[in-house]
């Protein structure tokens, strides 16, 4: 979305704006458009715990000014131009939150579109912050989107919104990624757990089948699907009704985020993953790259920064122009988008 602004406008068209007003609303949105950004970034390369700062740094905004009361959101440029931006997806995601919960929608919209309960429930409280502070100063209002199309932010259902997070913000229908381990109980017998970065969470099986399979895969990364539950800290803590688990020996990326940009692929890019010793590796011979390092969530972020890095150097350009390894690399990478 162009051009993304916000503005605090006084309803009687005369008015001022108090600067406490306009200064905590400029905070307010600063903060959803980086919790949605994270969420999105999280989402792509299956983060478990964290995110580095660089990567989170693209979300931060800058103003433009306009009188001191009108800010324009700004970010810096992307290194890769043209192949897609997340920080796009970002503006136009938090367009999409303050134009629905701004409706009255209540938090089942949120969770068709936010598969982490964590992430929803934080982008909600982001939400409800924002309205109260605009509630506290009557006569004013916010307006929000493109600069030729700026709609007003309308009137949030709190209630609504926080007896979802109270009976349903914990926990989510979804898939995980994380390493099967057996923890030895005498008097429940041998007990399973998905090993999640720093989360151990223990797992109720949908049946028998399910079960008999993930006992096969000990020691083994994999996808678990089933009801994700999450502590109020964000601690994955129980996995219910677990089914459908998938081996992980290599995954498929058809977008590469790093703090200097990101590609978006026709063709995914696969990365064999290695797991030993509690090291995680990400290799793709084609493209040399071996990311090696003691959790799932640095290895990922650091094959992606790889990634792209061989991307602005070799990506789009003619092979024949390249010799021996660079050729190939450069004929590999432009494959992936025919």
């Amino acid at each position: 979305m162009e051009g993304f602004s916000v503005s605090v406008v006084p309803d009687d068209g005369e008015g001022r704006v108090p600067v406490g007003l306009a200064g905590q609303i400029m905070i307010d949105i600063q903060q959803l458009i980086g919790d949605i950004g994270e969420y999105l970034v999280a989402k792509e390369l299956r983060i478990q715990n964290t995110l580095h700062p660089d990567l989170l740094n693209r979300f931060v905004l800058y103003l433009d000014g306009d009188g001191g009361m009108t800010f324009g959101a700004s970010v810096t440029e992307s290194k890769v131009q043209g192949m897609g931006n997340i920080v796009s997806d970002a503006i136009d995601l938090t367009d999409a939150v303050l134009t629905a919960l701004g409706s009255g929608i209540g938090g089942y919209w949120m969770e068709d579109r936010f598969t982490d309960p964590i992430y929803r429930n934080t982008i909600i409280v982001d939400v409800l912050a924002l309205y109260e502070h605009m509630v506290m100063s009557p006569g004013n209002s916010l307006m929000f989107g493109p600069a030729d199309d700026m709609k007003r932010f309308g009137k949030v259902d709190a209630d609504k919104l926080r007896a979802f997070i109270k009976d349903r913000g914990l926990t989510a229908n979804g898939a995980t990624l994380g390493v099967l381990v057996n923890v030895p109980s005498k008097a429940k017998g041998d007990l399973l757990y998905l090993q999640c970065g720093k989360d151990r969470a223990r797992i109720s099986f949908y049946d028998k089948a399910s079960e008999n399979r993930a006992r096969g895969l000990v020691g083994s990364p994999v996808l678990i699907g089933g009801k994700l539950a999450f502590s109020k800290n964000g601690e994955l803590l129980e996995i219910r009704d677990g089914a459908g688990i998938t081996p992980v020996s290599n995954i498929k990326f058809r977008r590469l985020i790093s703090c200097d940009g990101d590609v978006t692929l026709k063709n995914p890019v696969q990365a064999d993953v290695i797991y030993s010793s509690g090291i995680w590796t990400l290799r793709n011979d084609d493209l040399g790259i071996s990311a090696t390092k003691d959790t799932w969530d640095a290895a990922v972020q650091s094959f992606h920064d790889y990634f792209v890095f061989l991307w602005t150097q070799y990506g789009g350009k003619d092979p024949s122009g390249e010799s021996g390894d660079e050729a190939e690399v450069s004929a590999y990478l432009n494959s992936l988008m025919e």
